[in-house]
């Protein structure tokens, strides 16, 4: 990425955020939630993104969305793997999730409870599922694909 977007990305934080320094603001942000679109947006950096990251302020509230990249580099908020387990249960209904999308689907209320955190965990290494199972994995996919993947950019 070039200097001058990451100065279009701090002039677009700076002024949500409490401090006057871009090393101190970045800390008083946190991920809220991701979301995949079809159509092309712009990163607040000028970069063309189909990969949201929702941040929310914890000292001013502000709310805001960058591209994965600047989430990553620049904010030093890691997204992990989050986004390619994203798009393998996108791609695949069956597929298993990675870590960071089960430890985020959790986070999020995806996953109504313990057991079937437990089961994605247990399984996300597995093959062969019984039927049962694979139709379990499949409901569950798709609760989080419902609450991740839009085909048309919502307003947050």
């Amino acid at each position: 990425m070039e200097s001058h977007n990451f100065e279009r990305l701090k002039a677009h934080i700076l002024p949500l955020s409490a401090s006057n320094d871009f090393g101190s603001a970045r800390a008083e942000w946190g991920l809220t939630a991701v979301e995949v679109s079809e159509e092309m947006d712009n990163c607040p950096c000028g970069q063309d993104i189909k990969e949201h990251c929702f941040i929310t302020n914890r000292l001013t509230g502000h709310q805001t969305y960058v591209g994965n990249v600047c989430i990553n580099r620049f904010m030093g908020i890691s997204t992990g793997t989050l986004f390619a387990g994203l798009k393998r249960i996108a791609q695949d209904d069956s597929a298993n999730a990675n870590d960071d999308l089960i430890d985020y689907a959790y986070k999020q209320g995806y996953l109504y409870d313990a057991k079937e955190l437990s089961f994605l965990q247990q399984t996300k290494r597995k093959r062969n599922l019984s039927v049962k199972q694979l139709e379990w994995k499949r409901k569950i996919n798709r609760r989080i694909l419902n609450g991740t993947v839009v085909a048309k950019r919502t307003t947050r």
